[in-house]
């Protein structure tokens, strides 16, 4: 039960409670979303660098809907994908800071997916069919029991030794992906100043991976505790 004191507030007050009510109503993700660590900030400086690699390294931290939904966009290598999270991020889970992400990279998607224009179809004619030409009877001048007693020689071949293929090293360091071939360049040849490192494109992202690679996870991530910058274990490059 509600005191009296309370009673003689909410009736003096009907405009606060009406206020409260509708906060309540119509925007649930910001309620429930009272103080929760927020990363917004963070990503918002990871996308304007051009550093959009280091939010792995915070994606297992993020609780908020929002923030999750935005990195898992873009982090993602399928573009349609990318903005049907960003689109839910919009009308679910509007934020300040990550609607403006949000609608920036669906119009450069949209952008970039209207620029496509497709190959013309080339047809290929058939080649003709060659004239058949009868072929000359050629006759031997040896008698068929001479022909058939000769046998064909057999070539003999060395064997050469097999030699066995290398072990795979299936995982590599990438230390930046960026959108743009250039900044991955010029990124890739400051790296390249202490231990070698080249560009890999893969989708619409420029990769910088470094030239070693490792047979498992375990030992990548042990060499990535040696260098003085910041790098992620990729696997499949």
């Amino acid at each position: 039960m509600l005191s009296d004191k309370t009673k003689s507030i909410l009736r003096k007050s009907p405009a606060t409670l009406f206020v409260a009510l509708s906060v309540a109503l119509f925007f649930p993700p910001v309620l429930h979303s009272t103080g929760e660590p927020s990363y917004a900030e963070e990503i918002r400086r990871c996308v304007a660098e051009d550093k959009v690699y280091l939010l792995q390294n915070i994606r297992q931290k993020v609780i908020l809907p929002a923030e999750k939904l935005v990195i898992d966009a873009l982090l993602s290598e399928d573009g349609p994908q990318a903005v049907t999270l960003y689109q839910k991020q919009l009308t679910q889970y509007p934020d300040p800071v990550l609607d403006q992400i949000s609608t920036s990279r669906i119009a450069a998607y949209s952008l970039a997916k209207e620029s496509v224009m497709p190959l013309p179809k080339v047809t290929v004619p058939e080649p003709l069919p060659k004239p058949h030409t009868a072929q000359p009877i050629q006759s031997s001048s040896k008698p068929p029991a001479a022909i058939s007693k000769e046998k064909p020689k057999q070539e003999t071949r060395a064997s050469t030794p097999l030699t066995p293929e290398p072990a795979k090293k299936p995982f590599a360091l990438q230390c930046g992906s960026f959108k743009r071939r250039e900044n991955a360049e010029a990124f890739a040849k400051k790296i390249s100043l202490q231990t070698p490192a080249s560009v890999i494109q893969q989708g619409d992202f420029y990769k910088v991976v470094l030239k070693s690679h490792y047979l498992s996870n375990e030992e990548a991530e042990g060499a990535a505790k040696k260098l003085p910058f910041e790098t992620v274990v990729v696997n499949g490059l």
